[in-house]
């Protein structure tokens, strides 16, 4: 499996290039830089036109060959010029066909320097994504480091508890930390049960902690984590299509506005309407 990376030739499309060739790095997986071409605003005549179709493409390998360039002599990376199609169409289509590990995007133009904004083409590819997908924060190309601790969004959910899966997966990977943090309105010891339930289930040699912060609205405090872990992963709402990844309240504001890369996995297949939303 891979990890797929939508590039677009801009500082955004850089984002996800750093972000995405670092979780392949995590994963010990082969990346695959992909950017798509589109069809032709003249309509569907002028889309099927070959010379048109030539000169799409031509444009989408000399975005790649920048790509090519940031990336360098780095091994298991490929690029792929898809379309003609939407950009989320098109990237949708391809992570149907080849399921990789997960997706990774950028935020949009509109976004705040160090924060996620998802724009239009990220939001819509997140509503139906069929596997993991993971959005950079603006100017996330600009940080050093590594992936070391992951922090993961839990109530006790079954949503959340696949989050749990994944991020546990992740951290014993690259030798990193998982951070396990419920918000709630009220403290109660059923929920520090259930973390340290979720805790114990880390995989070993895996460090956890746990927290329990009460606030009212749970996403301020997911976005605003303090210490600003180095990954936050989020499962999807707890109803809907199975298996792809649904957006809700909490997830659709953590790719908005969170201050770190938010990986949203799909929901899992059952009825339950409990996790993240």
């Amino acid at each position: 499996m891979s990890v797929l990376i939508g590039f677009d030739d801009t500082v955004y499309g850089q984002d996800a290039l750093a972000l995405g060739l670092r979780l392949a790095g995590v994963t010990s997986k082969s990346a695959i830089v992909a950017t798509v071409f589109p069809g032709s605003t003249r309509g569907l005549v002028a889309m099927n036109d070959p010379r048109w179709v030539d000169e799409a493409r031509r444009a989408a390998e000399r975005k790649l060959d920048t790509a090519r360039v940031l990336v360098g002599n780095r091994p298991n990376v490929t690029y792929e010029a898809l379309g003609p199609a939407a950009a989320s169409a098109g990237l949708h289509e391809f992570a149907e066909r080849t399921r990789p590990e997960m997706i990774v995007m950028g935020s949009s133009e509109h976004s705040t320097v160090g924060r996620v904004s998802p724009g239009s083409t990220v939001e819509q590819l997140l509503n139906g994504a069929p596997v993991p997908m993971a959005v950079a924060p603006r100017g996330y190309r600009r940080r050093g480091g590594s992936i070391r601790q992951i922090a993961v969004a839990f109530d006790g959910g079954p949503e959340s508890w696949n989050a749990l899966a994944i991020a546990s997966g992740l951290a014993q990977r690259l030798g990193g930390s998982l951070r396990l943090v419920c918000v709630a309105t009220r403290a109660a010891d059923e929920q520090l049960t259930t973390l340290d339930r979720a805790a114990a289930e880390a995989p070993n040699g895996v460090k956890v902690i746990t927290e329990l912060i009460v606030d009212e609205v749970p996403s301020d405090t997911l976005t605003n984590l303090p210490g600003d872990p180095d990954l936050l992963v989020c499962g999807s709402r707890g109803y809907g299509r199975a298996r792809h990844v649904l957006l809700g309240s909490v997830s659709t504001q953590l790719v908005r506005k969170a201050a770190y890369p938010v990986l949203v996995v799909p929901r899992l297949d059952t009825t339950s309407t409990s996790g993240v939303s």
